[in-house]
């Protein structure tokens, strides 16, 4: 089955745009590509007053830049670091970008200069392109994987950014009431799952690949192969119970048999991404300019995206 269009989706990626879809079979091969877009959802990002996405040079606000307290949802082990330590600059939701002529991994003195607010007009106009495929064999070493890059373009200059592949699946009944004007599901009928951080997961405790950096004019890129397995993000953090490890995890919308498939499956991406319902790649702006392992972190704004459909 081959790729049959990229939706914006109102929760994560950026408007609707169309995909160039170059021949091959389900999995993006030889490739696929699709333009990026600013994330424009107040459900991440909003003006002072929390009412909308801003517009123009209004400031921009994260709408959660908390501390998720992971060690109640992962129980620690050699793949996940469930600890996130204290951020180097909490800016109380006021979202802040790097200063001119800032120069990191020197140390304390990064953060001598203040960083300014960030505004609307200094992300709006991100754009840029995402590739799918082609697959890369599988190998004595691993599952193969999927090779994605991805080339950003008028950013935030100077900044730090990860990269996160967002599973979205096929909901058994899209129209059921519970799923109407919920923003992360896709106009396909997709229901968000889980978040998977791009490239290698765990060459060390806590590492991951998915951080690049912009340059001075905001342009940055990244390639890396995707490989399957275990999300590195839980499934979403809702409805938590009593005991979340035990009642958990479950998708990010709805339950687990809301879904075509199996909770094994939900739990897991494929290596080859095209075998998914649907996968968003979501850039990730680290406004404490830390990067999180496995985890995006608090501080951070989900700021462009792009979203592959897969039928």
């Amino acid at each position: 089955m081959s790729m049959a269009g990229m939706l914006g989706l109102a929760g994560l990626a950026g408007p609707t745009v169309a995909v160039q879809d170059e021949g091959g079979g389900r999995g993006g091969s030889p490739r696929s590509t699709g333009e990026i877009g600013a994330v424009t959802n107040p459900a991440f990002v909003t003006n002072a007053q929390g009412e909308r996405v801003p517009e123009g040079d209004e400031l921009v606000f994260d709408t959660g830049p908390v501390s998720i307290p992971l060690d109640r949802f992962v129980e620690a082990d050699d793949q996940y670091d469930n600890t996130l330590f204290p951020s180097l600059n909490d800016s109380r939701q006021l979202v802040v970008k790097p200063p001119e002529g800032y120069t990191r991994g020197t140390g304390d003195t990064d953060y001598d200069a203040p960083w300014p607010p960030l505004r609307w007009s200094d992300v709006a106009g991100t754009g840029g392109t995402a590739s799918v495929g082609p697959m890369v064999p599988e190998s004595s070493d691993g599952d193969g994987g999927t090779r994605i890059t991805i080339e950003v373009e008028n950013a935030i200059p100077n900044a730090q950014y990860t990269v996160w592949v967002v599973k979205f699946a096929s909901l058994k009944d899209p129209n059921d009431e519970r799923f109407q004007d919920n923003p992360f599901v896709s106009p396909a009928g997709n229901g968000l799952v889980g978040f998977h951080n791009l490239g290698q997961k765990f060459g060390g405790p806590g590492d991951s690949e998915n951080a690049f950096t912009t340059d001075e004019n905001g342009n940055g890129s990244i390639d890396r192969v995707n490989e399957g397995g275990r999300l590195s993000g839980v499934p979403g953090f809702n409805p938590l119970g009593d005991d979340p490890l035990e009642d958990g995890p479950v998708p990010f919308v709805g339950e687990s048999e809301d879904y075509e498939q199996s909770e094994g499956q939900l739990n897991r991406i494929q290596s080859v991404l095209g075998m998914e319902d649907q996968i968003s790649f979501v850039g990730a702006y680290h406004y404490d300019d830390q990067t999180w392992g496995v985890y995006p972190g608090p501080w951070h704004l989900n700021q462009f995206g792009v979203s592959f459909v897969f039928n």
